[in-house]
């Protein structure tokens, strides 16, 4: 995905250089220097002295060539770490600040901005990672995604929001991109031939999450941009500057009376141009026809023992790597990139918004020989397991805010889960989302089972801890956030998921799912099961 990127740029890439040479020189604050190297996606770790650096990869697709340039700049930069986030970015960490500006000018030569990574913009959009591919989905989403990116980093007001201002793009009613629960998103339709889109806003996760609310039930898919833009410049207009833990744009939604902001909308969007507001950049096309049904829907195949997942296409599959965590190295991104250009018809990687990478459209004939390509790294990417049933954010070993390490819970309860050898058919189902702390990076509200790190006092000294959350769903119409149960403590946490797992596995009827069994025992039941003596 090509993004004609804003010709200031150079200029502001210059300008944030001059500001870390005066924060090397003592003459910037470190606080003044945050404030500033923020808005690029720059965070301190918890290491001092060093940073992560987020990229901006709209829709998750990332081109081989591109992808190349990436993994060679992580072995450059002393082979620094890499990180598929949840919100289909790749983060770079472990950078000294000297080398922020020489690796963003060479992002921005590969066509890859950094600008609106973090604090309060208009971040990454995020579109189905099976865009183009999926058996249900409307049409493709991706030139609506490329669009609203586009207009959002030439906006200057996208860069000086109440807070940060997320977007999310879904091509069919599962909503994989979670668009339901977003600032604003959008879930593909087609009416009378037409392509278009149901707009939700206002919904968020994080503390006090809520439900994006239904804006408009369809409108035409050019206008997209417009539907983004009348939702930010409402957001610009109504959000709480003077209290950054109320700031995002679900605090003010929920300060309105009731259909108020769907009225606000209607006005404001009625109230801009007619055009796509961007179309001095692209222009958007017609609704292309997409070719007959290949299988059933993202069910995940067995060919050749690898993780494939059903195109719409025949006789074309999307390769799932699991990545632990979304974490990998620059060789080993630089192995897929080059596996994609040799085995993908469309020569790129896909980020998730479960922090896996996909091959997609590879032949089920050349799976034998990627097969043999992946091989050295088979039993990481590709092999089953519980590890790949889970979404964790980088928790307190790097994060600055983390309280509890999720990693290492996550790593601890897959251990058990793998031991305890409950039915494939119950772990190929289950998704597990652990956060280190109440923040949701790692989207704990939405799955089917949620951990958020907490301190809790025991003997009147802190221990580590996680609030568990139960009953998510997740769909256009369906969506739920997911219920407390119980605060467990971290070390006790791999026993009690395991055996909540073999209580669903024993008792459920049929092939239910998690969310159903909750909803059929209640509450009261799994908090009495995962309570400890």
């Amino acid at each position: 995905m090509n993004i004609h990127l804003p010709a200031s740029l150079d200029d502001d890439i210059d300008e944030f250089d001059d500001a870390v040479r005066r924060f090397e020189s003592g003459t910037l604050s470190p606080d003044d220097f945050k404030h500033k190297r923020v808005i690029w996606g720059i965070y301190e770790q918890r290491q001092d002295g060093l940073y992560m650096l987020r990229t901006r990869i709209p829709g998750g697709r990332i081109p081989a060539a591109r992808a190349r340039v990436i993994a060679r700049l992580a072995q450059a930069y002393r082979g620094v770490r890499l990180h598929v986030s949840t919100r289909e970015n790749i983060q770079f960490h472990d950078l000294k600040v000297e080398e922020l500006v020489p690796l963003m000018r060479e992002l921005k030569a590969a066509g890859i901005t950094c600008k609106g990574g973090g604090g309060n913009t208009a971040r990454n959009v995020v579109g189905c990672p099976h865009a183009g591919l999926c058996p249900r989905e409307s049409f493709d989403v991706t030139p609506y995604v490329t669009a609203v990116t586009e207009h959002l980093i030439h906006e200057p007001g996208s860069y000086t929001l109440p807070r940060k201002f997320k977007v999310a793009f879904s091509g069919c009613p599962d909503d994989c991109a979670l668009a339901t629960v977003t600032d604003v998103g959008f879930v593909a339709h087609v009416r009378d031939g037409q392509p278009g889109f149901a707009v939700y806003g206002g919904g968020g996760m994080g503390g006090a999450p809520r439900l994006g609310e239904p804006l408009a039930d369809w409108i035409p898919a050019r206008d997209c941009v417009r539907a983004t833009e009348a939702v930010r410049r409402l957001f610009d207009r109504l959000g709480d500057r003077t209290n950054r833990a109320r700031a995002r744009l679900r605090f003010a939604v929920a300060k309105l009376p009731p259909n108020e902001f769907r009225t606000l909308f209607a006005q404001e969007f009625e109230s801009l141009p007619l055009p796509p507001l961007n179309t001095d950049h692209r222009t958007l096309p017609p609704l292309s026809p997409l070719p007959p049904l290949n299988t059933e829907h993202r069910t995940l195949n067995t060919l050749s023992s690898l993780p494939t997942l059903p195109q719409r296409q025949a006789g074309l599959v999307s390769l799932r790597i699991n990545l632990p965590f979304g974490h990998i190295t620059g060789p080993e991104l630089e192995l897929l990139a080059d596996l994609a250009d040799q085995y993908s018809t469309a020569r790129e990687l896909r980020a998730t918004p479960d922090q896996k990478l996909l091959i997609p459209s590879v032949k089920e004939a050349d799976l034998p020989s990627l097969t043999a390509a992946l091989a050295p790294h088979a039993a990481t990417w590709l092999a089953p397991g519980a590890l790949n049933r889970i979404v964790a954010c980088t928790g307190a070993a790097t994060c600055r805010l983390g309280i509890c390490n999720s990693q290492e819970a996550a790593r601890a309860i897959a251990i058990k889960l793998d031991e305890a050898s409950l039915p494939g058919e119950v772990m190929n189902t289950l998704d597990i989302r652990l956060n280190g702390c109440p923040n949701c990076c790692g989207q704990h509200p939405v799955g089917d089972i949620g951990l958020s790190g907490v301190l809790q006092k025991q003997d009147g000294q802190p221990v580590h801890a996680y609030r568990l959350h139960l009953g998510a769903r997740r769909g256009e119409g369906q969506t739920r956030f997911s219920e407390f149960i119980d605060t467990i403590p971290a070390r006790s946490l791999p026993s009690v998921i395991t055996e909540l797992l073999r209580d669903y596995a024993a008792n459920r009827q049929g092939h239910e799912l998690l969310p159903d069994y909750y909803d059929r025992m209640g509450k009261s039941y799994f908090q009495t099961r995962v309570r400890l003596d």
